[in-house]
């Protein structure tokens, strides 16, 4: 028993070893198997239009071989997938369709799955024709290969490794603030960086002064500055009851007597006039007596309605209580200001510049301007902004020259506030321009990322020139035609930066 036990065991082992080493030899077989299965590299185009880019990707065309096309449309106005539309793909030879293949709609936002069954070789050329409601592109891929097998595909395409580019897919893109740019020569200007304050406009302002001499009372608690007023909006009254120096009482009574006895002598002229018992002359002099008692009496009942002792001070334009300048409860003096409005609505922005930049100052037009609430350089342009002078002398003492711009306010600026200023001078032209939001930077480095293809984007060093807070000039790096990242750009950053990198050619 013992013997047949141990002879039952090694058996055993030696099953377990045998079948050990089978498993192993099938796994490389099968790795092998792979390698002879090798699919080669896709093709893949990318063209842009005023409306669209298309980018589209398929494995190398073969006779009696179905290839999927993976069409991809975006919308060059906001770097969206396009959501709805008929795409029409065809393979073309001397001008005629050969095979042709159409969607009414895409497959997913942006892609349009679509296939081509090409039934000879060559060269051909692939028509691809995008129809929406809002507008209609037709691209020609010129020369596109059709092969005998696939064999000799994969002989034209054998599969390559990744190099240094970065992929980052359109759906990727779609869901982010994304945009390229393709760069070209602008005019840029010379720049006179500085600090400035925005001020408020002259005749932006008013002061409401006191009518009559009393005591203050603010009519709402709420009455402060910064608060904003409508014009004819009650602010103040101003009570003279009590008040020897201003018995504005008895100006009420004696303006109303004077309107009751006026009233009456005119009344009566008319009368004796038509009965030619008093001339014409008569009759003007009464009328006119009447018409200045009826006018003090109607102005001190305006300004103090039914209390002859209260004077009601209102705002006398719609806009923004900048200063209060008495308490409540103070005594006035007829003519002594109460407040200062702002309409707000048109800003002085003020400079102070070196001497030494008087020539260029010459140049000077317009201007960029940066504030800490937000978030993006603007030009006053986009504020109906000019230039209203700069310092043709300087105040005793002083050693800078002041310039002074003004704008609109929409809403969003401050006076008072100070701001980073980007003084324009002397225009640059036919100069590699970029928006300042396609830059990265690695320590000194700048760099920027060129779309390559529609997946496929390249890190590239540049050197900077000229910068006026929105756009800055490429002295080196960059040529005319490179499509740029211009939004974006740290996310394909950090997609360069992942752990594993989405193969080319990936399915949809």
């Amino acid at each position: 028993m013992r013997y047949l036990y141990c002879t039952a065991t090694l058996m055993a082992g030696l099953l377990l070893m045998i079948s050990a080493c089978h498993t192993h030899d099938h796994d490389h077989d099968h790795h092998d198997h792979g390698d002879h299965a090798e699919e080669p590299d896709p093709l893949s185009y990318t063209y842009w239009s005023e409306n669209s880019e298309l980018f589209v990707e398929f494995p190398p065309l073969v006779i009696d071989v179905e290839s999927r096309l993976a069409v991809h449309f975006t919308h060059m106005k906001n770097f969206k997938p396009v959501t709805a539309g008929k795409v029409t793909i065809s393979l073309r030879q001397n001008n005629l369709d050969l095979e042709k293949d159409l969607l009414d709609q895409p497959s997913a936002p942006g892609i349009y799955n679509m296939g081509i069954t090409p039934k000879m070789d060559g060269k051909f050329h692939l028509a691809i024709v995008i129809d929406t409601e809002s507008f209609s592109d037709s691209f020609l891929i010129k020369d596109v290969p059709v092969y005998p097998t696939a064999a000799v595909a994969l002989a034209a395409h054998p599969h390559q490794e990744e190099g240094d580019e970065v992929s980052f897919l359109k759906e990727q893109a779609w869901k982010l603030d994304f945009a390229t740019e393709a760069a070209s020569q602008k005019t840029i200007h010379e720049v006179i960086h500085t600090s400035g304050e925005f001020e408020t406009a002259k005749g932006e302002e008013k002061i409401v002064s006191a009518k009559s001499s009393g005591i203050v009372s603010y009519k709402s608690k709420n009455l402060q500055e910064g608060r904003d007023v409508r014009s004819g909006e009650t602010l103040f009254s101003i009570s003279s009851k009590g008040l020897m120096q201003s018995d504005m009482e008895g100006k009420f009574q004696i303006a109303k007597a004077r309107l009751d006895k006026t009233t009456v002598d005119f009344g009566r002229a008319e009368n004796l006039l038509k009965d030619q018992i008093i001339g014409q002359k008569e009759y003007e002099k009464r009328k006119m007596e009447f018409t200045i008692a009826e006018a003090e009496y109607n102005t001190l009942t305006n300004n103090y309605g039914s209390s002859a002792n209260t004077q009601s001070v209102a705002a006398s334009m719609t806009g923004i209580v900048k200063n209060i300048l008495v308490s409540d409860g103070e005594f006035v003096n007829e003519g002594t200001p109460l407040v200062e409005l702002t309409s707000n609505r048109r800003l002085l922005l003020h400079a102070e510049v070196s001497q030494k930049h008087l020539p260029e100052l010459r140049n000077l037009q317009t201007a960029n301007f940066k504030t800490p609430y937000l978030p993006e350089v603007e030009s006053i342009k986009n504020y109906n902004g000019k230039l209203v002078s700069y310092g043709k002398m300087l105040d005793g003492g002083s050693a800078f020259i002041p310039v002074f711009f003004e704008l609109d306010n929409k809403g969003a600026l401050l006076p008072g506030s100070f701001v980073e200023l980007f003084l324009l001078t002397k225009p640059i032209q036919n100069t590699v321009v970029l928006p300042k939001s396609a830059l990265m930077q690695d320590y000194n480095q700048h760099y920027v990322y060129i779309q390559i293809e529609g997946e496929t984007f390249e890190k590239r060093p540049i050197e900077l020139g000229i910068d006026d807070g929105q756009n800055i000039q490429i002295l080196s790096g960059l040529k005319v035609g490179d499509r740029v990242v211009t939004k974006g750009a740290y996310q394909i950053k950090m997609a360069s930066m992942a752990t594993s990198v989405p193969a080319h050619g990936h399915a949809h």
